[in-house]
């Protein structure tokens, strides 16, 4: 076969992408583990805004480090929501404090990339890969926040 490899015209590195997979599908699989979840038509999903609203409590953040700056431009600079094939909005992000805001864009990171047009180049170069990097920073931040999330995202690997 000649079928090209999805992750050509990404650009972001398939190394990266296929981390921040494997650390956001780890991480859903502990929340739900731990009752981060809700039930909808019958299809249990990560309660993600109710996990940000607990978490946020637990994060410590140094103002300056790359945590904080990639929490800021998750916040300021938001990935938008694709509302059509070539078109794409920008939306509020969900929360209060700034660290729910920025979860909120890490799962709208993983969204664009898993389900979004992504290899349509319609982002400055090196935006992709920042919203990436900053999405995982944030929630690995997440895990190691959460003395329990933490172990049922250690002990449960793939």
């Amino acid at each position: 076969m000649n079928i090209p490899s999805p992750f050509e015209g990404l650009d972001i590195e398939k190394e990266l992408v296929c981390e921040f997979f494997a650390t956001f599908s780890r991480l859903e699989f502990a929340l739900k583990e731990l009752g981060y979840s809700r039930n909808e038509r019958g299809v249990v999903s990560p309660a993600w805004w109710r996990f940000s609203e607990e978490i946020a409590k637990n994060v410590h953040i140094d103002i300056g480090s790359e945590l904080d700056g990639a929490i800021n431009f998750l916040c300021n600079e938001p990935p938008m929501v694709q509302i059509s094939a070539q078109e794409w909005q920008p939306r509020d992000l969900h929360g209060e404090r700034e660290i729910e805001k920025a979860i909120d864009a890490a799962c709208r990171v993983r969204h664009n990339l898993f389900h979004g047009g992504k290899h349509t180049p319609h982002s400055p170069p090196g935006r992709d890969r920042r919203l990436v990097e900053s999405a995982q920073m944030v929630l690995l931040a997440c895990v190691e926040a959460c003395p329990r999330l933490r172990e049922v995202y250690v002990q449960n690997r793939f």
